[in-house]
This record gives C-alpha cells, structure tokens and sequence, in this order.
C-alpha cells in the first residue's frame, strides 16, 4: 500500500502482537541441534564409506582347541584358496556359491565341520568330498542341489548329515548306484523340506538315532522304511503329510521301539475307539514282524557290541599282564638292590687290614700306639 510515495507495512500492530519471539538461549539451543544432527549425519556418511572401503575377509577363529575360519555372510562366488590349510571349522555360510569341483577343498583336508547352508549351490563335481576323510559333519541345506554327493556315505567317520530345504528330486535314481550298507556311520540326518514323498533307500543305518523328515509330502510313507533304522530314538514330523492310517501304523511301532516321536500330528495318535477303527474295520491286521533288514540292522549292532566287549576285555587282559610284570620287575629290582648292598658291605669287611696281634704273650691283643716301646724294653 502506497500512501504519498511511501510504503506502509501491510501487517497491522494486533499481526505484530501474534508472531512468537525466540530468545537467546532458544536460538542457541536450536543451533547446537542443527550443528550436532549436522555432524552426526556427516560422521554415518564416512563411517559408511570407511566400512565399505575396508576388505572383508575370513576370520581365523578357534573353537573348543580347534581352529576355524568364519567366511560366512561374505557375497563369495567360490571356496577360498588363500588361508591355511590346517584349518578343522570351515564355515561358508549366507554366500553366494554355485559351484564346487575337486579344487574347491583340495587344500583344506583336515576339515572335520564344513558348514554350506545359505548358498546357491546347483553342481558338486564327483569327489569333491572324497579326501575329506576327517569330515564330522557337514550342512548342505537351503541350496538348489537335486540329489545328495554319493561320496559321503563312503567317509569313514561321517556322523551329521544336514541337506535340508533342497529339492532331491534326482535322489531315489542315484541312491540306486550306491554301494550298500555305507560306510559313513550316520547317527543324525535332516531331510526336512526335501520333496520327498517316501523314505530314501540308503540301506541299513545301524548308528542312525536322530532322523528329522518335516515338511515332506510322505504319501508313501510305510512303517517298513524305518526298518533299516533300528538304532532311532527321534523323529521329527513336524508339517509332514502322511496318511492317517500309515502315520497310525507308524506312531504305534515306533512308539514300540521306544522312539520319540515330536511334532506328531493329532491323526496319528487316536484317542477314541472310533477312531481306531477308521484303519482296522474290514481287516485281519497282524502284528508287525520285523523284518529282514532290521534284523540285519539289529545284527550288525550286536556284532559291534560283542566286538567292542572282546576289545575291552582283552585290553583289560593286557593292562593286569602289564602291570604283573611291572610288579615282577620291581620285586626283582629290589632284590637286586638289597643284595648289591649286602655284597657291598661284606666287600668293604674283607678289605680292612687285621688288627696287630701280640705273639709274646700267644694271645692276640691290639698293641696301642706309643706302646711298642715299651713292650720291647721289657722283653730285653
């Protein structure tokens, strides 16, 4: 507004009254929280790009006395070849791996825990695992293989086998190729969300006691794929489709064979008569009779046991014939020793020279020192 050439404020005193008024200390206050979100913002931003500057690499670890290296979470493409070979924990976890061929653990044969879950795994060249011949465990799950590396099941002392969340597809058709009963003694093995309708063939398991096969379509499941099994005390069914009747059949022998079964679905367990007879009515049922491969399972176990009872006992037998001749010998020690010293003194007695005998008066007597003189005097 324009009054004479002039410009007149268009704000009315009662606007001026309206706006607040920031003191000193409020002023001050706002600037010192500008100026540290400022600084803070700046500090994320180069601590940001000092971490992605920095070269992540495996780190040398040791576990209960062994070492390990920890690569896990590392975006690797494949098997490092750079750290030392003497490694026993190798843990390759959340990569992003593809492959492995025959160089992939050519270096690092002392492994004894492999860990490969969380990886993109597909092809696995033949005897990749082969010289890994101190292999405990290994854990293969969440990849994208089709079937199971036949060439561990012929490790010596492979206990723990993890192939979970992969679709073995393939498996049934290779199990056909491998040679049975298998050498790796596996006591605990995880198929959970294989796509496995049925219980794979790998023969008779003598040490197997923990099997967990969840989240499986198991529609040809029988209690007779479990006869291989004989030595099981956990199943784990958690989510796993099997017909009522057969997951009856099955919950009823295996309970039997004092397994623990978890997870079991309320099917499995009927708690009413009426219930029971969904599966009995119109059949001559029988109890199950074991067959052929659990007794040969069963045998294998008692053959162990006799084995290991004779090797106890004959090293029971050689530690008492030990230490008969550890006591024999001592005896015979100190004998030695107490007839050396006998011998010793009887020496020392024969060697001394003979007292001086006194011929004159035809008794022997000791002639004192200083004596001599004296005596011979007296016989002149």
């Amino acid at each position: 507004m324009m009054v004479s050439g002039k410009q007149i404020n268009s704000r009315t005193p009662s606007t001026m009254m309206n706006q607040p008024k920031f003191s000193a200390k409020q002023i001050l206050l706002t600037l010192s929280a500008l100026i540290t979100l400022t600084l803070s913002y700046a500090n994320g931003f180069a601590t940001l790009a000092t971490d992605m500057d920095r070269p992540q690499r495996c780190q040398l670890e040791r576990i209960y006395k062994m070492a390990g290296y920890n690569c896990a979470n590392l975006n690797l493409k494949e098997i490092p070849q750079s750290l030392k070979s003497n490694l026993q924990i190798f843990d390759l976890s959340y990569n992003r791996i593809r492959d492995l061929n025959r160089q992939s653990f050519a270096r690092y044969t002392d492994i004894k825990y492999l860990y490969l879950f969380e990886n993109m795994i597909q092809n696995i060249e033949e005897g990749t695992f082969s010289d890994l011949t101190t292999l405990e465990a290994i854990d293969l799950s969440h990849n994208a293989l089709k079937s199971i590396p036949l060439e561990l099941f012929r490790l010596p002392i492979l206990r723990n086998l993890y192939v979970a969340s992969n679709a073995l597809h393939d498996l049934e058709r290779d199990l056909e190729l491998l040679e049975k009963p298998i050498k790796a003694p596996l006591q605990v093995l995880s198929l959970a969300d294989c796509w496995l309708t049925r219980l794979p063939n790998f023969g008779i398991l003598p040490d197997l006691w923990q099997l967990n096969i969840s989240s499986n379509p198991m529609t040809e499941l029988d209690i007779d794929h479990f006869s291989p099994m004989c030595h099981l005390r956990s199943l784990d069914t958690n989510n796993t489709q099997i017909p009522i009747c057969a997951c009856q059949s099955i919950t009823t022998e295996l309970t039997a064979r004092r397994v623990t079964l978890i997870n079991i679905h309320p099917h499995c367990k009927p708690l009413f008569a009426t219930e029971q007879n969904i599966c009995t009515q119109g059949s001559t049922t029988t109890p199950i009779a074991p067959s052929s491969e659990y007794d040969q399972c069963m045998e294998v176990r008692k053959s162990r046991k006799l084995d290991t009872e004779a090797k106890t006992a004959w090293l029971k037998i050689s530690l008492g014939v030990l230490g008969c001749i550890l006591v024999f010998s001592l005896v015979l020690y100190c004998f030695h020793k107490r007839n050396a010293k006998t011998m010793e003194n009887n020496n020392k007695f024969s060697k001394s020279p003979p007292p001086p005998i006194n011929r004159l008066g035809g008794e022997a007597s000791i002639v004192e020192n200083g004596k001599r003189e004296k005596l011979i005097n007296d016989c002149d």
